[in-house]
């Protein structure tokens, strides 16, 4: 998803309790780019900004327990969404995936 917003590669970084996404800031980022950032921020565990002489970039953990892959709740349909979109070439490139729909529909199944 950060892929997608950012048009940079995220760098992914796994530790003992979470994932750890990270994705550079490009200048001029526009009105919906920005809409979209704030929207897969929003899906992490834990997510932040940081700005320092070098460097702008955004960041969002997934905590390992919550990264599970059945979808008895609709957290859990939401995370199984959420993994599937942080690997697959298609949902990062914004092309159509048909796994992603289904999710999707799982997601909102739950909600219910």
């Amino acid at each position: 998803m950060l892929a997608a917003a950012t048009g940079t590669e995220p760098r992914m970084t796994t530790g003992l309790d979470a994932f750890r996404v990270e994705a550079d800031l490009p200048a001029g980022l526009s009105a919906t780019a920005h809409s979209a950032v704030l929207a897969a921020l929003a899906t992490a565990d834990l997510y932040g900004h940081t700005l320092n002489r070098t460097s702008e970039f955004v960041w969002a953990e997934i905590s390992r327990e919550a990264n599970v892959t059945t979808t008895d709740s609709p957290d859990a349909a939401y995370r199984a969404l959420l993994g599937h979109t942080m690997t697959c070439t298609a949902c990062r490139t914004g092309a159509i995936c048909p796994d992603a729909t289904k999710l999707v529909r799982v997601w909102r199944e739950t909600r219910r």
